[in-house]
């Protein structure tokens, strides 16, 4: 009994020593890791200053990441960001400007990784990654299902900002939503095709993006490169997010062309090494490689379909293989110098290739070329499908031009400032984004060749533009300012003019009622002047009469005087005759004292009406005239009173006894 106690009692001490040993063991955030990202990271990445939005203060913030997701993955070195920068694996080595991490100091960080990235002693091991890529059933035009991916919030501080921009080293264009993607050294600028607006950036720590392709669905960017002669990978980052959700391939050199398959299963990469390698999205491993090019791999596109994969080199080679197996299906023989780009067909049965011996080529699955072309002078640097069928192109004669399906030039859009790099149909074709060496990259109307934004591969800061937005809010304060000293000028002026309208509406009214007073003035008198010659017209009846009588009483004296005893006989008939005459003289001398009493009273009338009509206006030309010929009409009747009063006194002379 006493040795079986004493054999439970080592057994239970051999067991607590084994579990000290293994707690021991435990490297922990708190206890191990923080203290070294205290001395060497908290100066960048510290509770002050959490530089690409990456802070290492704390463990929850650490496993947070940084603008360009999760730095750190379970049981994972090699998706492991952070680590892969400490231990100067890619570039930007940490810490930036100092030496290395002590060895002890960098394995007590992989531990810490290998062994599940431990918070304390008593916390569980965090699960390793998952796949973080999301399958896709290739469709018939692969559209996404529901709203197409745009980003959101994303950083909008570049990486760096150089002093002179440089070419766009690469561009790509959503097939579904308004996005563009510009490439330059460490980082990826996002752009709205619509409206030119800048979306985010999405760090590219591993140099410079040579190539970038968005997913068939718009819902991911592949972007592959890295440095010439030190390192290359292609890494896939979720657009809405911008987190980077996987990397594949441990090049000894920059990749050149790269390319996702349609259903997210298989990303192809290549460059100078000649070989196309073939990874696993899902684990990172390597499915197959093609090792059949002799030259560098400088293009290369998955089918819209996924069931082939287009590779194509610096000698003008060109072949098709199967996507899943990577067994040769086709040699595609025609161009003499290096292949640019390839891009299929939206239905997979045709692919485009452009080449340095200034031709585009159209070839069938089965290796047979349907059309060749010269697109452009000097060398074709770019061809693109839309999804309608038709092609874009340009090149080193800085043009960039539309094609219809069969090769039929359509237009020109426009001539660039350099050498043209690439040139991308928009997600419903209606525009066109173009890049030159130069770094311009244009957004043209497709239909007119219009200008419709430009996009900056070299983002200003955003201490840049927060200082070109107060420049411009303190330009728009002194135009304001400008702006309201003229609004109150106007406003005095508008104030003076509705013065002056006022005292002309006044005056209006006044001169209105004038020549309305002028107008009743004018009706009397004319009225007045058509009675006068009325009455006038009566009395030269009366004249024409009397003087028709005078005429035959002068015949009767004549007859008298020459035969007085006729006279004598005839002159108690004459007598009776001049009574009567006299009776008529005395009525028209009645009829004559009226009229002149007429006449003396239109003379007043028309003195008043000439008074009041000179009082009123000076210039009442049409008033005098009819005043005139009054007058003139007076002046008839005066005369006319004269002869009839002297026909009055000769008659009186004649009426005497002789």
């Amino acid at each position: 009994m006493a040795v079986g106690m004493a054999a439970c009692v080592g057994i239970l001490s051999a067991a607590n020593a084994a579990s000290g040993e293994d707690a021991a063991e435990k490297i922990t955030y708190a206890d191990h890791i923080q203290p070294i990202f205290r001395q060497h990271c908290f100066a960048c990445h510290g509770p002050d200053t959490k530089k690409n939005d990456l802070s290492l203060e704390s463990y929850a913030t650490t496993m947070t990441g940084g603008a360009s997701g999760e730095v750190l993955y379970a049981e994972d070195l090699t998706s492991s960001q952070l680590w892969l920068m400490v231990n100067h694996e890619i570039s930007p080595a940490m810490p930036p400007g100092g030496a290395k991490l002590s060895d002890p100091e960098l394995q007590t960080i992989q531990k810490w990784i290998e062994g599940g990235l431990l918070e304390k002693g008593d916390s569980q091991k965090r699960a390793p990654k998952k796949n973080a890529v999301a399958a896709f059933t290739p469709t018939a035009d692969n559209r996404p299902e529901g709203e197409p991916a745009m980003p959101q919030g994303l950083l909008r501080e570049p990486v760096i900002h150089a002093e002179h921009r440089g070419a766009a080293t690469s561009l790509a264009v959503s097939p579904w939503a308004p996005v563009a993607a510009v490439g330059a050294p460490f980082q990826i600028s996002l752009y709205n095709t619509d409206s030119g607006e800048h979306l985010g950036v999405l760090p590219f720590v591993e140099g410079t993006p040579y190539v970038m392709q968005f997913s068939r669905d718009g819902s991911m960017l592949l972007a592959a490169g890295g440095k010439s002669a030190a390192v290359g990978l292609a890494a896939l980052y979720d657009l809405k997010t911008g987190r980077r959700l996987t990397a594949v391939g441990d090049e000894l050199d920059a990749v050149l062309a790269a390319d996702l398959k349609a259903d997210h299963s298989l990303i192809a990469i290549g460059g100078p090494r000649k070989v196309v390698r073939v990874y696993r999205v899902a684990d990172g491993s390597l499915a197959y490689e093609i090792t059949k090019h002799t030259d560098w791999v400088t293009a290369l596109e998955f089918s819209p379909d996924g069931k082939f994969l287009a590779t194509a080199d610096r000698s003008g080679g060109l072949l098709i293989w199967d996507a899943e197996t990577g067994r040769e299906r086709g040699d595609l023989r025609g161009h003499t110098e290096q292949i640019t780009s390839v891009s299929w067909r939206g239905d997979s049965a045709v692919l485009a290739s452009s080449s340095e011996d200034d031709t585009v080529r159209l070839w069938q699955l089965d290796g047979q070329q349907i059309k060749s072309w010269v697109a452009h002078g000097g060398g074709v640097a770019s061809v693109r499908y839309a999804r309608t069928g038709e092609l874009t192109t340009t090149g080193r004669d800085q043009l960039v031009r539309l094609w219809n399906a069969d090769g039929g030039h359509i237009r020109d859009l426009t001539t660039l400032e350099d050498l043209g790099l690439a040139a991308r149909f928009t997600h419903d074709a209606a525009r066109v984004v173009a890049s030159d060496w130069r770094g311009n990259v244009r957004v043209l109307e497709t239909a007119t060749g219009t200008q419709v934004a430009t996009i900056d591969p070299n983002p200003p800061t955003i201490a840049a533009r927060l200082t070109s937005v107060e420049a411009e809010v303190a330009q728009f304060r002194t135009e304001y300012q400008a702006a309201d000293q003229g609004l109150v000028a106007v406003q005095q002026q508008v104030a003076a003019a509705e013065l002056a309208l006022a005292n002309a509406r006044t005056a209006a009214e006044s001169q209105a009622k004038v020549q309305a007073e002028k107008a009743a003035l004018l009706t009397s008198a004319e009225q007045r002047l058509a009675a006068i010659a009325a009455e006038k017209a009566a009395l030269d009846k009366v004249a024409v009469a009397t003087i028709e009588q005078l005429g035959v009483a002068k015949q009767e004296l004549v007859a008298v005087e020459t035969g007085a005893g006729a006279v004598r006989a005839k002159l108690e008939e004459s007598q009776a005759v001049v009574s009567k005459q006299e009776a008529v003289v005395a009525e028209s001398t009645a009829q004559l004292e009226a009229i002149q009493k007429s006449v003396a009273e239109a003379q007043a009338a028309l003195k008043a009406l000439t008074d009041a009509l000179a009082a009123q206006n000076q210039g009442a030309a049409d008033a005098d005239a009819k005043v005139a010929e009054v007058q003139s009409k007076i002046d008839e009747l005066e005369r006319r009173n004269a002869e009839l009063e002297a026909i009055r006194k000769l008659r009186e002379e004649h009426s005497q006894p002789k």
